[in-house]
C-alpha cells in the first residue's frame, strides 16, 4: 500500500487516505501472478501474466505496472492507457490487451526486452470500493557469441592464447581446459568489459608450451542450466621447433602470421556455424516458452486467438424457423429476433411446433461439418441455447437433455449457468454477454464460448446422428436473443424492450 501511495504523492494526502480505506475490501479479491520468476530473451517479447481472482472485469477499474516500486511501467484508466505517466525507459515497448480485462486478465506485453528490465514488477488494480496488488519477478538472459582465439605473444617455446565471446547476460564463467579434462583455469589472466547496454564481454589470455598444443579447450558456462558453449584448437607442435637464433624471430613471427590467419579462417567458419546454432537454440528456447504460456491459457479455459480466429471462420447463416416457435413467441421478419411476449396466440399447431416449452428452432439443420454461430444475449435473467436433434420429442413436456436429443445451456436467475445433462452440470462461471456455439459433427461435439474472452464454457461430447437444428429460448418477457451475422459483431442494446416492427408466429 505504501508503495503505490508513494507514487501517486503528487495527486494529494487525500488519495492515500482513500486508498487506505480502499484497502479494508481488498480481501474479497487476489491479484494472481507466477510465483516463479518469467524468464525472457533480450530483445524479444515477454507476457506479464496477472489477473484478478473470481473473473471480475477490470474494464472500469485503473490498472497499474511498477517496476522495482519506482519505475512505471504502465497506467490504464478511464478506459484509456496513460503514456504520459510511463517513465521513459518502457514508453513504446508495452501493450495491454483491452478484451482480457473483462474477465480481469490483466497481463502486460513488454518488447524489447532489455537487460535493465530485469527485476521486480507490482500489478496493481484500484476499484471504486477496493484494491489489491501482487509481485512477481522478471528474469533476463541473453545468450552470447561462441568462444574465439587469437594468437596474442610467443615467447620462446610457448606462446598466448586469448579467448574472446561478448553479448551475454547475465555473467556467464569462462574455462580453459586440455583435451585430458585438467583445469587450466587458474594460469589464465581474465577480463570482463560490461557494455552499455548491460551485456558483458569475455577476455581471457593463457600461455600454453608445446607440450599443451595439442589441443585447448576454451568454453563457457552460463545460466542455472549450465549451458555450454565451446571451441577448441590444436597447434602442430613444428610451431615450437627450435630454429637458428638469427633468424627465429622473423620464421616465428612468419609461422605466427600464417597460422593465425589460418586459424582466424578456421574459427570463422566454426564460430558463423555456431552462431546459427546459437540463433537457433534462442530460438527453440523462445517457442518454448510460447508453448508454455499458450497451455497455460488452454489450462484455464481460454481460447488461443489463432484458434479462435478458425473458429470464426466456421460461421454459417442461422434464421429463425416460426413454424416450430412455441405460441407465445414473437420472431422478427429476417428471422435474427425472437422474444417472448406471455401471450398465447392462435396458431396452426403442426407436429414441427412447441406447445410447452417456449423453444424455436432455426431453420437450418446440419448433418456434417462444423458450423458455428453467435447469439447476443445482453444482460437477462435466464435463456437457453443449444441444438435439438430432428427426431427430438416436441410436444408435451420434454427432458431437454442429450438422452432426449437436446444439447443445451441454460442460464437461471441472472448468475446460474447450467448444462442440461443427466443430472444438470452447473457451472460457477462468470455469465456471457455473447454465446458462441461451435458444432463439430463429426467429432462428436458442442461447444459454448464466451465471445468477449474467448472462454469455454462448456462441451458436450458424444456421438450425433441425423440432423441437428439450432435451438432458443429468450427467457423473459419483451426481452430478444439476437443472432449475430458475421459482419454484424458490433456491440446491439437487447436490455432494451424497444424493437423493430416482428411478425407474429
Amino acid at each position: 500500500m505504501r508503495g503505490l501511495c508513494v507514487l501517486r504523492r503528487a495527486d494529494g494526502v487525500v488519495v492515500c487516505l482513500l486508498l487506505l480505506v480502499y484497502s479494508a475490501h481488498a480481501d474479497d479479491f487476489k491479484v494472481e501472478v507466477p510465483v516463479e520468476p518469467v524468464s525472457a530473451s533480450v530483445g524479444s517479447s515477454v507476457i506479464l501474466p496477472c489477473r484478478i481472482s473470481k473473473g471480475v472485469s477490470a474494464v472500469d477499474m485503473e490498472v497499474r505496472w511498477v517496476k522495482n516500486k519506482n519505475e512505471i511501467v504502465h497506467v490504464y484508466t478511464n478506459r484509456a492507457d496513460l503514456e504520459g505517466r510511463q517513465s521513459p525507459e518502457f514508453k513504446g515497448r508495452t501493450h495491454l490487451d483491452k478484451e482480457p480485462l473483462g474477465s480481469g486478465n490483466m497481463s502486460l506485453q513488454l518488447n524489447d526486452v532489455r537487460v535493465s528490465d530485469e527485476g521486480s514488477y507490482q500489478c496493481f488494480v484500484v476499484a471504486k470500493s477496493w484494491f489489491a496488488d501482487s509481485t512477481m519477478k522478471l528474469k533476463v538472459l541473453a545468450l552470447g557469441s561462441s568462444p574465439r582465439f587469437t594468437v596474442v605473444g610467443w615467447q620462446d617455446s610457448s606462446i598466448t592464447l586469448q579467448c574472446d565471446s561478448e553479448g551475454w547476460f547475465p555473467k556467464p564463467e569462462l574455462q580453459w581446459r586440455n583435451v585430458k579434462g585438467a583445469d587450466l583455469t587458474g594460469r589464465a589472466v581474465l577480463t570482463e568489459k560490461p557494455g552499455a547496454d548491460g551485456l558483458f564481454t569475455l577476455q581471457s589470455a593463457l600461455q600454453i608450451s608445446e607440450q599443451e598444443a595439442d589441443g585447448i579447450i576454451c568454453l563457457i558456462r552460463h545460466g542455472e542450466e549450465k549451458r555450454v558453449l565451446q571451441t577448441r584448437i590444436h597447434i602442430d607442435g613444428e610451431f615450437f621447433t627450435l630454429v637458428a637464433p638469427w633468424w627465429k624471430g622473423l620464421s616465428v613471427f612468419l609461422i605466427v602470421c600464417v597460422t593465425a590467419f589460418v586459424v582466424l579462417v578456421v574459427v570463422g567458419v566454426y564460430n558463423y556455424k555456431n552462431l546459427k546454432d546459437s540463433q537457433a537454440m534462442a530460438e527453440q528456447s523462445h517457442e518454448a516458452e510460447c508453448d508454455d504460456l499458450r497451455k497455460e491459457l488452454k489450462s484455464h479455459g481460454f481460447v488461443l486467438k489463432s484458434e479462435w480466429e478458425a473458429i470464426q471462420r466456421e460461421s454459417v447463416a442461422v434464421t429463425l424457423d416460426p413454424d416450430t416457435a412455441h405460441c407465445r413467441l414473437t420472431v422478427s421478419e429476417d428471422g435474427k429476433r425472437v422474444r417472448n411476449d406471455f401471450n398465447d396466440k392462435t396458431l396452426p399447431n403442426p407436429e414441427r411446433r412447441f406447445d410447452h416449452h417456449c423453444i424455436v428452432l432455426g431453420r437450418e439443420g446440419f448433418t456434417s461439418g462444423r458450423n458455428y454461430w453467435e447469439v447476443e444475449v445482453g444482460k437477462r435473467d435466464n435463456w437457453k441455447l443449444g441444438v435439438a436433434s430432428e427426431s427430438a420429442k416436441r410436444k408435451g413436456h420434454v427432458d431437454l437433455s442429450p438422452k432426449e436429443g437436446y444439447w443445451v445451456l441454460q442460464l437461471l436467475n441472472g448468475r446460474d449457468l447450467n448444462a442440461l445433462t443427466d443430472p444438470d452440470t452447473p457451472l460457477e462461471l462468470l455469465p456471457p454477454m455473447k454465446v458462441g456455439v461451435h458444432l463439430d459433427y463429426e467429432e462428436g461435439k458442442l461447444s459454448f464460448y464466451r465471445v468477449e474472452d474467448h472462454f469455454v464454457i462448456y462441451t458436450f461430447l458424444g456421438k450425433f446422428s441425423g440432423k441437428l437444428f439450432p435451438l432458443f429460448n429468450p427467457g423473459e418477457e419483451g426481452y430478444e436473443l439476437v443472432i449475430l451475422n458475421k459482419q454484424d459483431q458490433s456491440d446491439h442494446s437487447v436490455s432494451s424492450k424497444a424493437e423493430p416492427p416482428h411478425t407474429p408466429v
